[in-house]
């Protein structure tokens, strides 16, 4: 497939996965209020980041083994490891009545534990499945299930509103109705190759061969998160659930009107680069400078303005009682507008096997952003507007730093590969 229907292919998908969370938000926005945002936003980032560690940080490793039987193993790998560690975390509150989510004030039910613990197991399987396509180059697939699992997650939770049935769950209900469907659709498809069992063998050798995904890669995918979900956790817990759920719509919506080019360039920038990192360092490094300088070409305007006037359009769209999340679109844009910018290149010191320097450099951002919410903790807006400039300038570092790298270690010169 060429690089220009890759890239239509997943932009289609995601576009209308996309269109679907628009058309959903208004009606979503009117039936939940912004304190059952906050709850349920709480637990989709315990979810976020507990996925982080599910599979030791294995799944990345698919995209880049060459040996399709060795791809499929490492990925049924991945699936035990994702089911046993949301199976303990279940164990653990079943015995001790105990939850990550305690701290922040939040003692889940039974059912909440459950679904918690389902929720974890397949955003999981979605991730793994994800990068086993990426493998496959099976491009269509990664675009439909993106806007599958958006259609029956926004349908689900505005089912569960207005019938009044499981109401207090019916954001997180229909998030996990929404994955699982995702789920049971990628399971289909994936079966239909051969299937190959993996033995013990299998298992200690695929460990083995990668092992510094484990020792290093893992952690750094889970500060990384830390740093970019615990600010939501902080909100809760400090400013209260209403905060919390005006921050959660905001990262629901802001991003969807213009994140559709940079969702489809980042898979597509990933599948790419895993391919051609080993041998061919040049054409990665020309890859990840001019999807940035497109991005930032056809986005940073139509951004700006949108950000200009978000509070009104807040307003209009979602109601009187969504004016804070405008004020904090406000605050927050430059953050939003460097992860766009920034996203489809994040992930290159994984490609690249700097795993120590990843974890680095996402320790030092999370210390500097737990450093903040520990120090203010008065004015909500002023706190999140000093958290964004922070992240917004860690966002250009990284992808600096990443740059040079490339430039370093694709023995060329870079003012002639880019002219």
């Amino acid at each position: 497939m060429s690089i220009k229907k890759i890239i239509w292919t997943l932009f289609r998908g995601n576009a209308f996965a996309q269109v679907l969370m628009i058309a959903f938000a208004p009606i979503i926005a009117r039936l939940y209020t912004a304190s059952e945002f906050g709850i349920y936003a709480a637990y989709v980032t315990v979810i976020t980041i507990t996925v982080k560690v599910a599979s030791l940080g294995l799944e990345k490793a698919i995209p880049l083994e060459r040996n399709r039987i060795q791809a499929k193993k490492l990925m049924h790998m991945n699936q035990y490891l994702a089911i046993l560690i949301s199976l303990v975390i279940l164990l653990v509150y079943l015995v001790f009545d105990v939850s990550i989510l305690n701290w922040v004030g939040i003692y889940p039910t039974l059912w909440e534990a459950i679904l918690l613990s389902v929720g974890i197991a397949m955003t999981s399987l979605i991730q793994i499945y994800n990068y086993e396509n990426m493998n496959r180059e099976q491009y269509r697939m990664l675009a439909m299930t993106r806007a599958l699992q958006n259609g029956f997650t926004g349908l689900a939770q505005i089912g569960f509103a207005f019938s009044n049935v499981m109401k207090e769950l019916g954001l997180l209900l229909g998030d996990v109705i929404g994955k699982g469907i995702s789920v049971l659709i990628l399971s289909r498809v994936s079966k239909q190759e051969v299937t190959n069992r993996i033995t013990w063998r299998d298992t200690l050798g695929l460990f083995s061969k990668y092992k510094h995904f484990i020792i290093f890669s893992m952690p750094a995918g889970l500060i990384n998160t830390l740093s970019l979900q615990l600010p939501l956790l902080l909100v809760l817990a400090i400013f209260g659930a209403n905060d919390s759920g005006q921050y959660a719509f905001v990262q629901r919506v802001i991003i969807v009107p213009i994140s559709v080019l940079a969702i489809t360039l980042s898979q597509f920038f990933y599948s790419v680069a895993a391919k051609e990192i080993g041998e061919n360092k040049a054409k990665v490094y020309e890859l990840y400078v001019s999807l940035t300088k497109k991005l930032a070409y056809y986005l940073t305007i139509p951004f700006c303005i949108f950000v200009f006037f978000a509070p009104l359009i807040f307003q209009v769209l979602f109601g009187e009682e969504w004016l804070l999340a405008g004020q904090l679109t406000q605050v927050l844009g430059g953050m939003f507008l460097t992860q766009i910018i920034c996203s489809a290149t994040s992930q290159i010191l994984y490609l690249m096997e700097r795993q120590k320097l990843q974890i680095l450099l996402e320790l030092i951002k999370l210390v500097l952003v737990i450093a903040i919410f520990g120090w203010m903790q008065r004015d909500f807006l002023q706190t999140m507007l000093i958290y964004g400039s922070v992240i917004a300038s860690f966002n250009l570092c990284l992808w600096f730093i990443g740059r040079q790298l490339l430039k370093s270690e694709g023995g060329f010169v870079v003012g002639k590969n880019e002219k």
